[in-house]
Parts: structure tokens; sequence; C-alpha cells
């Protein structure tokens, strides 16, 4: 790893991540031993307007001179004044534990102060020069929120360090001092080092690769916390967010997500031993609590027509087995994942085997029965977002929970506070969990209910002094924008994140020994088709839905300069003159397919191989499952259209809403009511992008015609049907995370590939029908023209397909039961 200042260092200043949420008993980072007196104190004003406080053997601080926070001098050392009374109260003593700390200070809140606490904020995405802290933020801020989800993942490292320090100005400026604890989900290496997706990662089938990939994010996040890593096992191959788990394997996914935490959360010194939690932690938040996957239809579970998992292979247990025996059992130090988030989804059966038919984050039987009883989860859980919204105001996710003559976001927010919900993801409004103390307090009492809600206060707490925020919140500008906004692709983090994307390269096909490794210096010669991608009307958003069309495309499928870093690239051309639509927002002319000027055999006679980048087939309604008329369709894995009227597919659903337009949670159970048929039998797949198709068929055909193979690099997010062109092409590799650069590395024969499949390639649309939503590998795989089926832990280097000491861990009959 390399040793100049990274994204963490900037972002969070010296600030170390830390657990949250009852777990500060497995803490390393709270200082119970008694520091020696110190020799005084330095100060300096940093060019970025913050001061800097320099204790010695003691605890650096930061803090901004314009806020009215004052120090206090003692033993030698100095400590922030946060009460205002010139005396130093245990909480701002940060020789003393983050318990003793956060025990004080619980103490000293009121309830309005612990309301803000328990909100977690709407995703902050907008940064304005003049504008840092919007009404919107100073709304919230005032109102004592304090954990803010950081989505602006677009804008450059400096300007999020600009927000960083503007917002804990502002708070430090407040009554309520408490500073800013700041999150993001993960960024797919926007602003940040690429370091492989979760599927990906998973391909590689070593937990080290993982854990490796988890310091390198703990580095370069640049937050205290971490909404992340997808836990969930991706037991149908439909969903739209497969690529964010560590694929359909219970043993693959506990033992990936265990070493990925580690790797999150555990601070190594420099002899490589771990620390626990430290200096280099990231606070990890798994997620979704207890399984997002078994939708059904492979819907996704924040829309209202995949708000149902379902469970016909009886399965439920199995899609726990990565947080139960690996996120809560971690190898490392820090013992546990320090979070969790709950999921959108209501786990369906007629008899109410799952629990209430609400919403995990309102499930009585999800979080308190099993989370905090048979599993013991002693960390904090939080909603996914928009949970306590009324359908139809913005985004809505109450699951369950959408009659609003029965239910408000008070009410949804008191029944998560009842289960054993500690925080409410996406909410910005303290008085909503305010009115569940009160709801709380008529139930059991005020002593009772108070004391609940300090309990709470306190594990929350623990997370901002065992990070180190109430000294050291602010952050550098000048490093980010000299030291990280500058990407130098020979920096060894950079290099070592690009060597992890190639061992998650998974090699189906290579007929005839295509791809092998380079003997000499001499790129290979390539002829790369540029893609062409129509117009296309898609759905998007969370709660009503939003059709959106996009213009065509014409482009080359990775930049020119990427290309040419492993090939001696010749591609097709572009009509000077354009004759598509004109686009609105840019007011030019689009492409059309007859725009492009392909080359010809004669064109492409010397090259050594014709190489086609490609996208997988893609849904226009790829969470839903619906189309513009609201009718619910089958979501496809083949790029040609796919009537579902075949004898595998299911007539009539197993989970829909009540039939009389109620919902759920007014009824004991579902049996004996009838329920809405949520079936998509006899209609149509609606792909936006079947001629990537024709365009891999058009180039295989060309590349016999000169008698040259046809490589074609698949950027896949889940599972695809390649019967369509697997006969016409000489070898498939497959890249889960976006990194087509890493394939070609192995195409250009500068790695050799060394990737398994964390998950089954299927036969064709019929067997996709065929299996359970719940159950992981109980497809019929396809068999390609060499004689290899693309099943899972398939793969093939050099040699042919691979066996070795990971295929004989993990192909072997898919775990049932965890054995926590």
């Amino acid at each position: 790893m390399s040793k100049k200042l990274t994204r963490r260092s900037f972002l969070v200043g010296s600030a170390a991540a830390a657990v949250v949420a009852g777990l500060s008993a497995c803490s390393g980072s709270g200082n119970s031993a008694p520091y020696p007196r110190g020799n005084g104190y330095t100060e300096t004003t940093t060019e970025d307007g913050y001061n800097v406080v320099d204790n010695g053997r003691g605890k650096q601080l930061s803090y901004s001179p314009e806020s009215g926070l004052r120090l206090i001098e003692k033993d030698g050392y100095a400590f922030k004044d946060f009460e205002g009374t010139g005396e130093l109260v245990p909480y701002e003593d940060w020789r003393l534990s983050a318990s003793e700390r956060a025990d004080d200070l619980a103490g000293r809140l009121s309830i309005e102060q612990i309301a803000g606490l328990m909100c977690f904020s709407a995703h902050q995405r907008e940064l304005k020069e003049d504008e840092l802290v919007n009404d919107e933020r100073k709304k919230f801020l005032d109102g004592n929120v304090r954990a803010v989800l950081n989505a602006m993942s677009t804008y450059p490292a400096f300007k999020q360090a600009e927000f960083s320090n503007a917002m804990q100005a502002y708070a430090e400026s407040s009554d309520n001092k408490i500073p800013v604890l700041f999150s993001s989900d993960p960024r797919a290496g926007k602003n940040c080092t690429d370091w492989p997706g979760n599927l990906a990662l998973a391909a590689a089938f070593d937990p080290q690769v993982a854990k490796e990939a988890g310091q390198g994010i703990a580095r370069d996040m640049g937050v205290t916390m971490f909404l992340g890593p997808q836990t969930d096992i991706a037991s149908d191959p439909r969903w739209a967010r497969f690529n964010g788990t560590f694929g359909e394997d219970p043993a693959l996914s506990r033992d990936t997500v265990k070493s990925f935490i580690d790797g999150l959360q555990s601070t190594v010194d420099d002899k490589g031993e771990d620390q626990g939690w430290g200096t280099k932690s990231l606070v990890s938040m798994v997620k979704h609590w207890p399984a997002e996957g078994p939708g059904e239809g492979g819907r996704e579970g924040y829309t209202d027509s995949g708000k149902f998992a379902v469970y016909p292979g009886k399965n439920f247990e199995a899609l726990t087995i990565p947080f139960v025996d690996g996120a809560f059992k971690l190898d490392g130090k820090t013992g546990s994942a320090a979070t969790v988030m709950t999921s959108y989804t209501i786990a369906f059966d007629e008899n109410n085997e799952y629990g209430e038919l609400v919403g995990s984050g309102f499930s009585e039987r999800k979080i308190t029965e099993l989370l905090r009883g048979k599993y013991n989860f002693v960390g904090g859980a939080c909603t996914d977002w928009a949970v306590l919204n009324d359908p139809g105001n913005g985004i809505w996710t109450c699951w369950g929970l959408e009659d609003t003559s029965r239910w408000n976001p008070a009410k949804r927010a008191a029944k998560a506070v009842s289960v054993g919900v500690d925080q409410m993801g996406g909410c910005n409004d303290p008085t909503l969990l305010v009115s569940a103390y009160e709801s709380m307090k008529a139930e059991v009492g005020e002593e009772k209910a108070k004391d609940n809600f300090t309990n709470v206060a306190k594990s929350l707490l623990l997370a901002y002094f065992n990070a180190g925020l109430f000294e050291d919140p602010y952050v550098s500008v000048s490093k980010a924008k000299k030291d990280i906004d500058k990407v130098d692709e020979n920096d060894e983090t950079v290099q070592a994140a690009l060597e992890a994307q190639v061992k998650g390269i998974v090699m189906l096909k290579n007929h005839g020994n295509v791809i092998r490794k380079s003997e000499d210096s001499v790129k290979p010669k390539a002829y790369v088709p540029m893609r062409f991608t129509p117009e296309a009307t898609t759905a998007s958003g969370m709660g009503a839905v939003k059709w959106t069309t996009s213009s065509a495309k014409c482009e080359l499928p990775l930049t020119q300069g990427t290309l040419q870093k492993y090939f001696d690239i010749v591609t097709d051309g572009l009509s000077e003159n354009l004759s598509g639509p004109v686009d609105e927002k840019t007011g030019k002319a689009t492409p059309t397919e007859a725009d492009l000027i392909r080359l010809t055999a004669a064109d492409i006679g010397d090259v050594d191989f014709v190489l086609v980048c490609a996208q997988a087939p893609n849904n226009a309604s790829s969470r839903r499952g619906v189309d513009q008329d609201g009718n619910y369709i089958p979501l496809s894995l083949q790029y040609r259209p796919y009537t579902a009227d075949g004898a595998n597919v299911r007539q009539t659903s197993i989970a829909g809403d009540p039939a009389d337009g109620s919902k759920w949670a007014e009824h004991e159970s579902a049996e004996g009511i009838e329920m809405e048929n949520r079936s998509y039998y006899g209609r149509t797949s609606m792909i936006t992008n079947e001629s990537q198709l024709d365009q891999i068929l058009d180039a295989a055909k060309l590349a016999k015609e000169v008698g040259k193979p046809c490589i074609v690099i698949l950027d896949i997010t889940q599972p695809m049907c390649v019967y369509e062109f697997e006969t016409e092409v000489d070898a498939i590799l497959v890249s889960m995370s976006g990194s087509t650069e890493a394939a070609c590395k192995i195409v250009a024969g500068q790695s050799e590939p060394s990737g398994l499949l964390p998950m089954q390639m299927p036969k064709d649309m019929d067997t996709v029908e065929k299996q359970l939503e719940d159950v992981p590998r109980d497809m019929d795989c396809y068999v390609d023209a060499d004689g290899n089926e693309y099943d899972f832990a398939f793969g093939l280097n050099y040699s042919g397909k691979i066996s070795d000491e990971r295929t004989k861990k993990y192909a072997v009959d898919p775990l049932t039961h965890p054995e926590a």
C-alpha cells in the first residue's frame, strides 16, 4: 500500500472510526489508562480556517475559532469546552474511555437531542459554493440530527472536504455541539480507488483479496461509517442488486463478508498485526437484514412491485448465514460488524411463519426475536431509507403500513423503535422520534421510556467518541486537492486495486487457446467495434415510478487511452452529420446505427483478433418488472424478447396485497384472504439493448470471414443467458464490477485468468422460471460448444478448467442452516 496521504486522512482528519451501539468492550480506542502529565500545548491556524491543537502525547484537537467554542487547560493538556462552563466534565475529557464519555453525555441529553441522534439524514447530493450548509441542512442540524449521508461521490474530494468542514463548524457553533458523523454508500471508484465490487471480489474465491479491498476502502472512503457491505445472498438471478452481493452461495458469501468487514474495521499496524479499532478503521453497517434477495419474480424490495420476499423453498435460515456466521462472527479483533441495516421487504407467508406481514424494520420477529434474541446482535440497527414516509409523499417504502387512515410517519417510527430499531434511515425530522418517545412513555411509563432512550443515545454516541470526532472533526481541503484529486495510475494502491480486479475476471470460454500468455512485448492488434446504444425508455425512482428516455449514443466501449495501453487498435468511424433527433439537453443531433461506418473484412485483415466489449441485457424496468401501463412483465436475462408462457411460469403469484385494497397490517395473517395476482404469465420482456446481440453476432461473422478469432468481454451485473451467441464466438470473459480494463490485461496475455463464477449461468429462461427465489444454485446451467458447464465455481485458466483448493472447498452442496 502507498504511504502517501489517503482520502480517509483528509476527509476525516485523524479520526479513527470505531464500534457503535453497545460494542465498546471490543474497542481498543478508549483510553482508560491515565495519561502522564502534559507539557503544555501548541495551537496553529490552518490555511483552511480551522485551528489545530497539538497536545504532544495527548489527542490532537481541531475546531473553528469562529464557532465560539473555547478550550480548557488542565494537567498540561487542552480540552474542548463543549459545555461552555470552563470546567472539565467527563465527556469532554479525552483521557477517559469512550464508554465512560458516552455514558456521561447520554445522561445530559434531552429527549429532543436523543431524537436527533436517532435520525440518519436523507441523501445529501448537491454542493453549491455559496451554500454548503443550505436551508435543509440547517434545519436538520438545528433539530439535533448528526448522522449525515454523504452522497456526493461525483464531486472532487476537496469539495467534499469543504462541505464537511462547513457542516462541522455550523454544528460546533450551535448549543448542541455534537459533531457530524458522515457516512457513504459504496462508491465504485467514483473519486476513490477502483477496488472490485462485491460480486467480483466473490469471483476471486479468496477471502484475503476481499480483506485487502476492505482495508483499501477503509483508507480511501473519507467518512466514518460505510453503509455496507451488502450481505444478502443473491438467490434469484433476476434481482437487479445481484452485483452488490458476494454471489449466491452461502459459504462463499459468509467467508467473503467476514474478511471484507475485517478489512474495513480492523486497524493493522506496520507489522501487519490486527489492533482492533483504530486510526485506519471504518464502521461497517451490513445490509439488509434478514435478506433482501428473494423478491418474487426477482423484483427489488424498494419498489411496491417488489416489496414481498417469498420463500417457496422454505429456505429462510440459509439466507441469514452470511450475517450470523459471517458479519456477526468476525475473525478480527473488532468481533462483529458494528451496525446492521434492515431490509425493505415483507417476508411473506400466509401463516405468518416469518412474522407479521410488514417490512423488516417494523417486524418484532425479525428484530426482537431473531436479530436481538436468537442471534444476540448487540450493535445498532438502522432502517433502510424512507420507510417512515406516507405513500405519495416523495420517496416512500413503508411496506405493510401504507394505510394512512391508520399509520403516519410518527406511528411508523414508534413501531420501529418498539421492536428494537435505533435509527431511522433517511429521516430528517426528529419530532417523529419525540413522538415515538411519547408513545413509549404512555406504554411503559416515563422512567422506563427515558432509560430506554438514554441507552440508545449511549450506544449511538460510542461511534462518535471511538471515532475521535469530538476531538478532531475537521479535514484538510488543501491536502485533498494536492494529494487525492490528482490521480496517479502508478500509485501502489491503484495498481493493487487493478490486480484485485484481474482476480475477479472469469474466463468462460477459450476455444483453441486464443487467449494465452504473451511471449513478446509487441501489443496485439485488435479490431474493437464501436458500441451503438439506441434510444431507451427506462423506469426509475423510489415511490412513484418515473419513465425517462435517454438519447442514442455511439462510442468506444472503453476509452481510447485504456485500450491503447494493451492493444494496437482499429475501430469504426462515425458520420460527421448525424441523422438522429436532436438531444434536448445538449441541443445536438444524436446518432443512428446508419451513421456508423463499420470496418470491412478488407480493413481488418491484419488484426490478431476482433474484441467485442458487450453490455449484458438491460431490462427497461429492472427493479420493478412492470411496463408503462403498470402490468407485471418478466425480468429477462436474454437479449431477444422473451414471452413468459412456458410450463414453469407461475400463473398465480405467491404474494400480493389483499384484493380489497387493504394492507396486511390490518389482518392477523394472509390465510383465507383473497390476494391480488402479481403474475406476469403470457407477457413479454422489455429489453432496451437487443441491438447489442446483433453487434456481437455481426462482429463474430466478420471475424470468421477473415479467419480471425472473436473475443467477447461481457460486462455483467448478474447471471445471463449466453446461448444466443456462445457458439459463434471463440472466447468469453466476464467482468462483474465494470473493470473491462482488467479483462483487457488478460486478453493481451499480461495476466492469467483465475476467477471462478460466484453464481450459475442459466441454460435458458425456462430454467430461470423453474428455480425458486429463496434457493441458491438450483438452476440447470448452460453447457457450451466445448462441453464446459457454466456452473457455480467454474472458470478457465490457460490450462483449461480450474480445479484447485478453492473449488474443493466451495464446489459442494450449498449450506442450508447457520452454525450460530
